[in-house]
């Protein structure tokens, strides 16, 4: 049969007032520490992923931004072409009138002085005519 010895009784009262000791000491502190790191690294993991979406939707809104504000002033930047080509036209068409203008000032004083030039060289012909009439009946 098998004997129990009063020593194994306190070894066995021993070993759990240790684990008891242990269990308030060492264990509980230290499954409170652990559940706390999980708690704040799942906090952390979901404020990161909150902030990385709210990133994402920042750098979205800000390219939406972007491409209106391109579009913005691509339309205005055609709006100031047409006007300046529509400018350019118009100072086109008062150059072509004034040149135009010109041209045709300067034609009518040709003709006034063709006109003039051709009765000087008529007279001119006509007394070289009575200069040379005279000459042959004079010789």
């Amino acid at each position: 049969m098998l004997s129990v010895d009063v020593s194994a009784i306190v070894i066995f009262l021993l070993i759990w007032v240790l684990v008891f000791v242990l269990t308030k000491l060492f264990f509980n502190p230290l499954r409170k520490v652990m559940d706390e790191r999980k708690t704040r690294l799942r906090n952390n993991r979901e404020a990161s992923s909150k902030a990385i979406a709210e990133y994402e939707e920042i750098v979205q809104e800000i390219e939406e931004n972007i491409k209106s504000a391109r579009s913005a002033a691509n339309a205005t930047r055609e709006e100031f072409e047409q006007k300046a080509l529509g400018e350019k036209e118009k100072i086109l068409n008062d150059v072509s009138k004034e040149c135009r203008a010109q041209v045709s000032e300067a034609k009518t004083k040709i003709d006034k002085q063709m006109q003039t030039l051709k009765k000087e060289l008529k007279k001119e012909s006509e007394n070289l005519a009575e200069k040379i009439e005279k000459k042959l009946l004079d010789s």
